[in-house]
């Protein structure tokens, strides 16, 4: 159901209304500026799934908020997809909170660097996917990020120069004040991690109970190289996945072989393959036509793909690599949202308001913005920055460096407001960090790192393979997170949970098109904590954080129906 946010009035303080179903909206009025509050005013677009108890009820916990990472991904439209999951695994304590940061979603004012859709088409149907997919790949996306950081500086430099993290963490201060509380309670995945540990270290004094999970390292964010480390366990996770597929037998995984070595070799043919000869697909006839290549771009990133979520996407990605490999790209390219892009230029658009397309438009003045250093590095710095990272991931770097770091090479515009604070301090509660063994994009290092700043904190590591914990399902983790936020019981140091299930572990529940496809109806009753974490798993909302969500929105990545 849709809501009109622009005919809701935003005032200093928080006035609900009903929205959604079952949920409430309201518009807080911000400084635009931490820094400067004579430089006007942002309006923060906030949802809340209330709390079972009443305010003043002895089992009342206040507000959660939450982050879906990113950056430029809705805080809003992660909690109204995912609160009824989230309350499963909480409990109804708390008042599920989403927002929207600065130049996301509903949040004014906008970050608007395009003037309409096509313009955005113009510039993101162009802009390579895979740094080396081509001899002038690489080139084109440096020459096209200094198109964008021009656009964005001609544009919409007031408004870049408030959309930061430490604008973020200031912006939740703020709403917890509206809320009447001096403590933040918080979950924040992927780039949410940069936004919890920049609250934490700014406001030691206000943490309640914060969790950061798939934890970016906040100092190389800062220092604008966190691509150095980053993509350390990137090519073990596709390995780990290749060694769950020899394990799940002929029958659960479509590439199986008695060894990763030769499910590998098959895998490496089919991208060698399609570099040199891009598969056609035309599906469908007359009106419903649908076609397109299967091409280096497409495979490269949608491989990158299934290893930020393997238990949701492996079985019917590899299904397809298999299809694939009898010269069919039907299913690959069904499955991509390689068409995606088109909305750009057939999306409803009011020439009234301002256009945002929300890609790197956002992303980039957030992981940009950022940056300590006024720098920007010249095509051979950013070419020699690259070939380090590859060093560490080989297969994937070209998938990430591109649409991440690579992309700031135009960006000259930096965040007014400025993070003077340490992360090593001490927070008035400890902190749950938590990690995946292997993670193809925020790694376990990264999380031991962010851990040892924070007195006190605990790092909990989920066995398994993805991109943030409920990227799989672990019923051990799932229990951590609801005793931490019901009872501030943190587990014991050196603690690993193990995932409930393999990768190509048969899925219960609701069959359908893709096995572990996207089934909203898993959704279950509270106090079945097992069945609540798969459901949370198997929703797909997670995907739209990170760099998958980036390569959803710019027309790639994996969309299981």
């Amino acid at each position: 159901m849709a809501f009109n946010w622009l005919n809701l009035a935003a005032s200093t303080n928080l006035s609900w209304t009903s929205c959604y179903e079952g949920f409430q909206c309201a518009r807080l009025s911000v400084p635009l500026l931490y820094s400067n509050h004579s430089a006007g005013e942002a309006q923060l677009a906030l949802v809340k799934l209330p709390s079972k108890y009443s305010s003043g009820h002895a089992n009342y916990r206040g507000p959660l908020l939450f982050n879906p990472g990113g950056p430029g991904n809705s805080g809003v439209q992660f909690v109204v997809d995912g609160a009824a999951y989230f309350r499963d695994i909480l409990g109804p304590e708390y008042d599920l909170v989403g927002f929207d940061p600065r130049g996301v979603g509903a949040t004014t004012p906008f970050l608007s660097v395009f003037k309409d859709p096509a313009e955005a088409l113009q510039f993101y149907s162009t802009y390579p996917l895979v740094s080396e997919a081509t001899e002038t790949a690489f080139g084109q996306e440096f020459a096209q990020s200094q198109i964008l950081g021009r656009l964005a500086f001609e544009r919409a430099k007031e408004v870049a120069e408030s959309v930061t993290s430490l604008t973020a963490a200031n912006d939740m201060m703020s709403i917890i004040k509206a809320f009447g509380v001096d403590k933040l309670n918080y979950w924040g995945v992927s780039y949410g991690s940069v936004i919890g540990a920049t609250f934490a270290a700014k406001y030691p004094d206000n943490v309640g109970r914060l969790v950061i999970d798939g934890v970016v390292n906040s100092h190389q964010w800062y220092g604008g190289r966190d691509e150095v480390g980053a993509l350390v366990d990137a090519d073990k996770a596709l390995e780990s996945i290749y060694e769950a597929c020899v394990s799940s037998g002929p029958s659960a995984c479509a590439l199986h072989e008695s060894s990763t070595a030769l499910i590998a070799a098959r895998v490496q043919k089919l991208i060698d393959k399609v570099r040199r000869a891009p598969v056609q697909v035309l599906t469908g006839n007359g009106t419903s036509l649908a076609f397109g290549v299967v091409d280096y771009n497409v495979l490269l990133t949608q491989l990158y793909a299934t290893t930020f979520f393997p238990y949701r996407l492996a079985p019917a990605v590899f299904a397809a690599l298999a299809q694939l490999e009898r010269g069919d790209g039907s299913a690959l390219f069904s499955g991509s949202t390689t068409q995606g892009i088109d909305s750009l230029s057939t999306c409803s658009y009011n020439s009234s308001e301002p256009y945002v397309a929300g890609v790197l438009d956002i992303s980039l003045a957030v992981l940009c913005g950022d940056n300590t250093s006024p720098d920007v590095p010249t095509l051979e710095e950013s070419y020699s920055w690259y070939q380090e990272a590859t060093k560490q991931s080989p297969q994937f770097t070209g998938s990430y460096y591109g649409t991440h770091r690579g992309a700031c090479a135009g960006w000259t515009i930096r965040g007014k407001d400025k993070l003077d604070a340490s992360f090593a301090t001490n927070t008035s509660y400890p902190l749950l960090i938590i990690s995946n063994t292997l993670d193809p994009v925020t790694p376990i290092t990264s999380a031991r790192n962010m851990s040892a700043g924070f007195a006190g904190s605990v790092l909990l590591q989920q066995n398994s393979t993805g991109h943030m914990s409920m990227s799989g399902f672990s019923t051990c983790t799932a229990q951590a997170i609801r005793a931490y936020f019901a009872d501030g019981i943190l587990p014991a140091h050196a603690t690993v949970c193990q995932p409930d299930g393999a990768i190509f572990e048969p899925l219960r529940g609701p069959t359908s098109p893709f096995p572990r496809a996207a089934q909203a109806e898993f959704h279950v009753g509270e106090g079945d904590l097992e069945g609540a974490v798969r459901a949370l798993a198997m929703s797909g909302i997670f995907e739209k954080a990170g760099p998958v969500g980036i390569w959803r929105k710019m027309g790639m990545g994996w969309a299981a129906k």
